[in-house]
Order: structure tokens, then sequence, then C-alpha cells
């Protein structure tokens, strides 16, 4: 088992989420040295934002653990740039989040946006979350006994130029249902389209919250996320940092360029 000297926990879901305890512990386990710094609030949907237009403002909970009043990408930021300024940490832990951040769902998880935050600065990250039944208690049961079993064969497996970012997700199934951890891509038709909710149905002015039409059944994609979860398998999807499309672009490789002044 790989032993850390420094790890950053984040989340997106706040710094009294019941997730962050779970990671801290997970963390406490294989480092010398372990900060947390969290957002003061919930933090989900906001993908890897950051504050541009309000200062950020970190408050010490106790020794090594801030809550700050930011993003979770900010959280990150900030640790680098105040907290753990004299070294990075060697690896940032984001979780675990109170539900699955599978296919569509991946681009907007604040979860997601701390790790590819850390990917950017070269550092190793992990992202963790808990799938959920509706309605269920949060019950951490699988991602506390298999989290720790996951670290050293992702951190194993690089990209080409050495970096190693994740997205782990654990299924919501008895824990001696669990088959093992299956690596994956991220699955794509989940969501159908936007919707939206009156905060109040009897005033228009209230405005409205924003949701998905969302069908995850529909996802039949045998190597995707969805399914390794459906198939009671731990899912490992490795992320990186670039929106480039990689294959689109090989197949511009031979094209000459166009002469677009005219």
């Amino acid at each position: 088992m790989t032993r850390f000297q420094r790890i950053l926990v984040t989340n997106d879901d706040g710094i009294d989420a019941p997730g962050l305890a779970v990671a801290e512990q997970l963390a406490t386990m294989l480092a010398d040295e372990v900060w947390v710094v969290a957002p003061q609030t919930d933090q989900s949907g906001v993908g890897q934002g950051i504050s541009m237009h309000q200062p950020l403002r970190a408050l010490r909970r106790e020794a090594r653990r801030y809550a700050v009043s930011g993003t979770p990408a900010d959280c990150v930021m900030y640790a680098l740039a105040a907290l753990c300024a004299d070294r990075a940490p060697d690896l940032v832990l984001s979780g675990v989040n109170w539900g699955a951040n599978l296919s569509d769902s991946v681009m907007y998880s604040g979860t997601v946006g701390a790790v590819l935050a850390a990917n950017h600065l070269g550092i190793d990250a992990i992202a963790l979350s808990q799938a959920y039944h509706a309605g269920a208690a949060p019950d951490f049961s699988v991602a506390r006994a298999y989290a720790r079993r996951v670290i050293d064969p992702l951190l194993a497996r690089r990209a080409r130029d050495g970096s190693c970012c994740w997205s782990v997700n654990f299924p919501m199934q008895p824990l001696d249902s669990i088959r093992g951890l299956r690596f994956t891509r991220q699955s794509r038709g989940a969501i159908r389209a936007p919707k939206l909710t009156p905060v109040t149905a009897n005033d228009p002015h209230a405005g409205q919250w924003l949701g998905f039409h969302s069908n995850a059944a529909a996802v039949d994609d045998p190597r995707g996320d969805v399914a390794a979860l459906r198939e009671h398998h731990v899912s490992a999807t490795p992320l990186h940092g670039t929106r480039c499309n990689e294959a689109l672009l090989a197949r511009t490789a031979d094209d000459p360029d166009i002469d677009i002044r005219r």
C-alpha cells in the first residue's frame, strides 16, 4: 500500500457533509499529513468553475481543516497557493460525493471539477462518489469498504504524460455482492434535455429550478460507467484536463491549411 507524505481532501457537498468525513478517514490511513480544504456551503453542480468576481475567505475549523467561501476548484487552488505552498500534496481526494457522477453528469460535477483542477497543476487526483437509491438515508458502506483498495491500482495506471486523474463510483449494493473494480469509459445519453421547475407554483416571478430529464436505464454502453455500477462493479474512469477531440484532430492531420481571408 502506497504511503503518502501529504494528501489534500476536498468535496462539493460542503465541509460538514458526511461523505467528506469518509474521505478524510481514508486519507488518514494513507498519509502522514492530511489537509481538509472544502467549500463552506454545498457547491454541487459547479463543475470546474472558479470564483473570479468575489474574494475567497478561508475559515479555520481546526488544525489543517478549512472551510472556503468558494467552489471545489477554488479550494484546491487556495490550498496550493496558501496552506500547502511549502509543498504540494502528493494526492488530492475529492468526495466522497453523495450520489454517483456518471455519464453526462460528470461535466457538471464539482467533485470531478476539483480533481481536474489538481490534474491541471500536475497533481495526482481521484474523485470518489457513492451511488444511492432515491429516498435512502446516506450510506457510505461500499465506499468505506473499497475506497482504500482502489488507490494503488489507479496510481499504477497513468496517462502518457505521466498524469493520474480518475473518477471512481461505488454502487449502492450489498457489500457481499460487489464484483470488483472495472475500468470504464464515460457513458453518454443519460441526460435527455433540460427542465425547469417553478420554485412556487402560484408565483411565476419566484424563479425556476434548473434540472434535467434523464434516464440512466437507457444507457447501454457495455464498457461504460453506468453499466459497471448496474452490474455491481466499482467503476473507475480515467480523466484528462483537455476538451480537445483528439480522434477528430487526428483525422485532420493531412488536411492543408484553409485560406479564409477571402
